[in-house]
């Protein structure tokens, strides 16, 4: 039996705009392997009331030799496509409505956990309907979520499900703006 959407009772506590203060991978032992955005990693998670996600990751590296223009000089709708595919390649963006459930997606550890904050393991998919990824579309990317609080500040932690063809674990930590 499928577990039913959980959206309306978390609703209020994860809509709205995160920012991403870390972005790590690790060994199946849990040791740091990489940091593939460095130690200010630059992204931002919207998610509307009703649940539509938009998440935006980008290699700061590669984003400030962008900016104003490029390293040619050009303006950024004037580079050339190398100077333009050096840039997109640092970046990941995909967009949909996710559902979020309690539990776990393959139906072990439905208890305990951590999740949101009260001993709920908490999971989330969304159907993607437009990445920056092309093999991402209608594709379903499911997250483990963890919530807390620590000094008034709220934190999520995400986790991707099977999301790497290596036995590695990453995880994205974001605050409420």
């Amino acid at each position: 039996m499928a577990s039913p959407n959980v959206w309306p009772t978390y609703s209020s506590r994860i809509a709205g705009v995160w920012k991403t203060i870390s972005f790590e991978i690790h060994s199946p032992t849990g040791t740091l392997l990489a940091k593939p955005h460095g130690d200010k990693p630059l992204g931002r998670v919207q998610i509307s009331p009703h649940g539509y996600l938009s998440a935006h990751m980008a290699d700061p590296q590669r984003m400030s030799s962008a900016l104003p223009s490029g390293p040619s000089g050009n303006a950024w709708v004037q580079a050339g496509d190398a100077e333009v595919a050096a840039v997109a390649r640092g970046v990941s963006m995909y967009c949909g409505y996710l559902e979020l459930f309690e539990g776990s997606p393959d139906g072990e550890g439905e208890d305990g956990g951590e999740g949101d904050g009260e001993g709920k393991r908490l999971w989330w998919q969304t159907r993607v309907d437009v990445s920056s990824d092309p093999s991402r579309m209608g594709g379903l990317e499911v997250r483990n979520v963890e919530l807390t609080e620590e000094r008034g500040k709220q934190f999520m932690v995400l986790r991707p499900r099977n999301d790497m063809v290596l036995e590695v674990s990453s995880s994205w930590m974001w605050y409420g703006c």
